[in-house]
């Protein structure tokens, strides 16, 4: 299988070291470790939202470095912890982001059945003012899965979700990567859920590799 991301003797400041790391394609990437264990810095580093001090990182065997930022954020799109959602509906929030990225808007059934797929029925023209951080974090990643991207880096995509709604999002999630070229990268706090359905989980430890299991097939 090729490698989507590859690392090599890559080290950003004294937060990160990374000697040699292969991150499969078409897989669920699990990244665990305590918290300054450097696991949002390496999310950071696979799409060149921080440049790495020495080593090097490539993206399907280019060094992101030698690929146009636009260009490869739209292919590797990051979802924060922490969204940042746009005053107004759903529906506006979803508008925007494809008129920044000068995309068709996908047709409304499309939006809609994604929303339910991710727990969320019937709320394309709720005001997110009130929602609470679950729903936000859920409509940042239906935003990042319209726009159709290669890869996913998401940084606790259910960290304010309830067990039973964070497993609606990794049993979705596991469906996605089933289609050709698709790819989640995940650091998550819900440990028994990276462990059933991620394929590899990468644990840091001062911002170094602890270990690092593969489990092919977990979410099959």
């Amino acid at each position: 299988m090729q490698a989507v991301f590859s690392l090599r003797n890559t080290a950003f400041r004294d937060i990160l070291f990374v000697e040699y790391l292969d991150i499969e394609s078409g897989t669920l990437f699990g990244i665990t470790g305590k918290s300054g264990s450097g696991k949002t810095t390496l999310l950071k580093l696979l799409n060149n939202m921080l440049t790495s001090d020495t080593g090097e990182v490539s993206y399907y065997g280019t060094n992101v470095l030698m690929i146009d930022p636009i260009v490869l954020r739209r292919k590797v799109i990051m979802v924060p912890q922490a969204p940042y959602i746009f005053p107004g509906t759903v529906l506006e929030n979803i508008q925007l982001v494809f008129h920044f990225n000068r995309k068709e808007l996908p047709a409304q059934a499309e939006i809609e059945n994604l929303l339910e797929q991710l727990g969320m029925p019937s709320v394309l023209n709720r005001s997110t003012a009130n929602m609470s951080g679950g729903e936000k974090q859920r409509i940042a990643l239906a935003r990042a899965l319209l726009l159709d991207p290669e890869t996913l880096l998401l940084d606790e995509p259910t960290a304010a979700l309830d067990e039973d709604n964070a497993l609606v999002v990794f049993k979705y999630l596991a469906r996605w990567i089933g289609a050709p070229g698709k790819s989640v990268v995940a650091i998550s706090h819900a440990g028994s859920l990276i462990n059933d359905y991620g394929d590899a989980i990468l644990d840091l430890s001062g911002g170094r590799i602890k270990s690092l299991e593969e489990r092919s097939g977990a979410h099959a």
